[in-house]
């Protein structure tokens, strides 16, 4: 009997670029569903026996009626180029596979797909089924898929909006309807954006509305993303969608976990695919996504593979290196700053790719590796990584920057329309997580004590009640959120400084109007960015820290015809834009000042008039 392994190569000449084809075929969950390839589950651990290798997964499922259990290695790959994974069975008619995929792109246009199989039968039964299963059956499957992925890569069709191959369960269409009518009659939304949404609902597949991405949504329909995400909003407020918060690794960038609401999600977790513990940043950590609502229609998340390359896209290539091995990589990358992980050492090696770097950087790799500054390869360079021990490391070379395409926590909960429509979405009593860098807005009335005796208590009290109306649709209009009122000041929050300091400018304008008020306003204006800590305060969602104390102490700096801008604000490229490009004429003064309760040197500002 010839249990020899049994080797297939298919290649197949494709009209799309490697690079076009990648995001699609790298999708190895969404490609073993679309073939007809069964779900697994994982495996757990049998009575004594040993625990997983790291990256190493114990996984089970049925195929043809049989049943097959395996130890699945992590994949391997260099994007966009081919990647691999080696498969080895415990029970079932084989004991052994490995599936390999490599993107060849061909002069002119075009793209070489050369898919390969090395099967190992362990029996009779494995000898007989080997040739009809994967010679015939997977070939002919991987080939149609392969082809209609062709399709969506030439007609341009983002990977969130790639059509399956199978049918989706019909939703509730009069519930679905009644939603939509709302979304357009009470909440404002745009009638054509909510076509588009309904239209997702109605023909989308499991797997892409287990998990939507607002941004990456916009992108592949060409809209607004912050208009896009308003919509999910008021989608979820309405009964169609469900949050889910996604505590994310910063090594693999995967979740840990989704969580319903905010109160589930705390300031330490951990990763056990990576095996490493981490602190919980809102900025990074902490993604916003949404799921179908159940009334709607149920939508059942099924696996169909558990690793490949674009469950963590940031990863440009990976691969495990033996003893005194190299892996050579083309920096065919967005121009950019990148870095070299080793599984198990703390210490990364970051480089950059940059036009006029080195043809060639080398960077070792082991438990001690050897220091070296931030090298600079060429974006048509080679990074050679060489594992100089004598032990068997996994490598990964990533981009650092993390993805724009993920609503996280911290620009969320800076939105003004998140804080009207979930005000209750706060942390749990006593959890303090970091928001990272933020841009916080202080404003206060100046002389409203003055005011109240000028004209009375109560035709006061309803000047300043409607100037918080004005700053709150300034703050609005620019995508950021009132965090509190204090008497006659507010603090506000932006992701960006930029935003903040157009919706001042607008406020001031609009308060300081006589067409506008009966008497004008002065505003007093302070702009801060840097870190601070979200807390649960009086059961709103707060923050607070170092940062904040000095935007607050900036704000008695103000004259009310000026905007109070901290050095960090100030050195923003957009914002710089502002000054330096603005139709009026600002005049930006450098001071410095002791503030209130900051010790140290006195605190440089830029005082921003006219």
């Amino acid at each position: 009997m010839d249990l020899s392994e049994r080797h297939y190569r298919w290649t197949w000449q494709l009209k799309s670029s490697p690079d076009a084809l990648w995001p699609l075929v790298s999708d190895t969950d969404r490609t073993n569903r679309d073939c007809g390839f069964p779900p697994f589950e994982v495996r757990p651990p049998r009575k004594g026996e040993p625990a997983a290798e790291p990256g190493v997964r114990r996984l089970r499922s049925v195929y043809l009626g049989m049943v097959g259990e395996w130890e699945e290695r992590e994949f391997e790959w260099i994007r966009p180029a081919r990647f691999i994974v080696d498969r080895r069975f415990s029970k079932g008619p084989i004991s052994r596979m490995i599936q390999s995929c490599e993107l060849t792109a061909r002069d002119g246009a075009g793209t070489t797909v050369v898919y390969e199989m090395r099967v190992t039968p362990v029996n009779l039964l494995g000898a007989i089924v080997v040739p009809l299963a994967v010679g015939v059956r997977m070939r002919r499957a991987v080939e149609r898929v392969f082809r209609h992925y062709d399709r969506l890569a030439g007609a341009q069709t983002k990977q969130g909006d790639a059509a399956v191959l199978s049918a989706a369960t019909k939703p509730a269409d009069s519930r679905l309807a009644r939603i939509a009518q709302k979304l357009v009659g009470n909440a404002g939304q745009p009638e054509a954006l909510v076509r588009r949404l309904t239209h997702l609902v109605e023909s989308g597949d499991d797997p892409s509305l287990a998990k939507m991405r607002p941004y990456a949504i916009a992108d592949s329909w060409g809209t607004e993303r912050g208009e896009t995400l308003d919509l999910f909003l008021h989608a979820t407020r309405e009964g169609m969608l469900d949050f889910s918060w996604d505590v994310l690794c910063p090594h693999c960038r995967g979740s840990t976990g989704g969580k319903s609401d905010l109160s589930g999600v705390t300031s330490e977790a951990r990763c056990d695919s990576c095996g490493v513990d981490f602190e919980v940043n809102f900025d990074q950590s902490v993604e916003l996504n949404f799921v179908l609502d159940p009334g709607i229609r149920k939508v059942t998340r099924t696996q169909y593979c558990l690793g490949g390359p674009q469950i963590t896209p940031h990863v440009v290539a990976q691969k495990s290196l033996a003893p005194r091995e190299s892996l050579y990589v083309a920096m065919a990358y967005p121009e950019g700053r990148y870095r070299v992980r080793v599984r198990g050492v703390a210490v990364m090696q970051a480089f950059r790719i940059e036009r006029g770097g080195a043809a060639r950087v080398r960077i070792d790799v082991g438990p001690d590796p050897r220091p070296m500054d931030e090298p600079i390869v060429a974006p048509d360079g080679i990074l050679n990584i060489e594992n100089t021990d004598a032990s068997v490391h996994m490598a990964f070379v990533e981009r650092v920057a993390w993805s724009d395409q993920s609503v996280t926590a911290a620009a969320v909960t800076s939105r003004q329309i998140f804080r009207d429509l979930f005000s209750r979405e706060i942390l749990r009593p006593g959890e303090r997580i970091s928001v990272g860098t933020i841009t916080i807005v202080f404003t206060d009335l100046k002389n409203s004590t003055q005011l109240y005796r000028d004209i009375g208590d109560a035709p006061a009290f309803g000047r300043v009640l409607g100037h918080f109306d004005v700053i709150k649709d300034s703050v609005a209009a620019e995508g950021g959120a009132i965090i509190k009122t204090m008497g006659d000041a507010v603090m506000a929050a932006f992701v960006h400084p930029d935003a903040a300091f157009r919706a001042m400018r607008r406020a001031q304008q609009s308060l300081s109007s006589p067409e506008t008020a009966r008497s004008p306003f002065a505003l007093k204006c302070s702009i801060h960015q840097g870190p601070c800590l979200a807390i649960n305060q009086n059961d709103r969602l707060d923050y607070f820290g170092t940062t904040v104390n000095i935007g607050s102490r900036l704000c008695s700096l103000s004259t009310g015809s000026d905007i109070i801008l901290s050095e960090q604000v100030a050195a923003d490229p957009e914002v710089g834009k502002i000054l330096n490009n603005s139709s009026t004429t600002i005049s930006a003064i450098k001071d410095a000042s002791t503030l209130k309760g900051i010790a140290g040197a006195p605190f440089p500002f830029w005082r921003i008039a006219g």
